[in-house]
């Protein structure tokens, strides 16, 4: 399977993230380690693994793919690079999580554990909490418009329909688009229970994005002149990433977030992505 990871390599990003207190280390091709201070003599270190590191990790149907094994190679790899004082290293892994017999993620421990069989050292401890969703898909965008509408399900087509018989209105607005993204944020975070970063830090994406070579957008979806739905996205390479997305609970009948995908989608494709 296809996992694009390049975008958290990008120079743009890693200015980003550096204009957020993380200090990047230049570590070994295809790794990029951002270090930061946890309190006086400690900080940590975060890092994205490549999908490339377990294309070889191969195993029978019926045993546990020895990710942990291979993760643990790199982390030792690493260990030279890192700042004297840290404590560990933070891996957000672009991998399927452990299910069970009905498809469902296994307990936290399970999973915990499933990664330390196959090391020597058992040192892998799941994080507590999640930096990016859980909840991810890759769409292949090869076979043109038609290929996208036929792919999408009954209540996303319905949704498309619904968006248009109300007049909801999709723009590609970019960076001017922020004030209105960050309001409906703020309700989308208070109705989820997540983090609101300032205003400020998605301009110095913007900004990075400019400086370093980084195609950004954002997309508004607006019923009659209120802005009801809006979503930031990356464009890379053949790569098209559904960054940060926040809607408004007052206007879910206009099908904002759906507007904004199908017609990110099409954007996309026409890009050749």
């Amino acid at each position: 399977e296809y996992l694009p990871s390049s975008l958290y390599r990008h120079p743009a990003w890693i200015a980003w993230k550096a204009s957020l207190g993380w200090e990047p280390i230049k570590a070994c091709e295809g790794i990029v380690l951002l270090a930061r201070r946890l309190g006086p003599g400690a900080s940590m270190v975060y890092a994205t693994a490549p999908s490339s590191l377990f294309d070889p990790v191969a195993a029978d149907e019926d045993e546990d793919p020895d990710y942990g094994a291979a993760l643990e190679g790199l982390s030792l790899e690493l260990l030279s690079y890192l700042p004297g004082d840290c404590a560990f290293i933070r891996w957000d892994l672009i991998l399927p999580a452990w299910t069970d017999a009905q498809g469902l993620a296994l307990d936290t421990r399970l999973q915990e554990m499933r990664m330390n069989a196959p090391t020597r050292h058992r040192r892998f401890r799941k994080a507590y909490s999640e930096a990016t969703c859980l909840d991810t898909m890759v769409v292949a965008l090869d076979g043109g418009p038609q290929a996208i509408d036929s792919g999408l399900d009954y209540r996303t087509r319905y949704s498309v329909r619904l968006a248009d018989r109300r007049g909801t209105v999709v723009r590609r607005v970019g960076e001017a688009g922020l004030p209105a993204f960050h309001g409906l944020q703020r309700k989308t975070s208070a109705r989820h229970g997540l983090a609101l970063h300032p205003e400020s830090s998605y301009r110095g994406l913007f900004r990075a994005a400019r400086e370093e070579g980084l195609d950004l957008d954002l997309y508004l979806a607006d019923l009659m002149g209120e802005a009801t739905a809006a979503a930031i996205i990356a464009r890379h390479g053949a790569d098209a990433w559904y960054l940060f997305a926040a809607s408004s609970p007052e206007h879910r009948a206009s099908a904002g977030p759906t507007a904004i995908l199908y017609r990110a989608l099409h954007d996309c494709e026409e890009a050749g992505l």
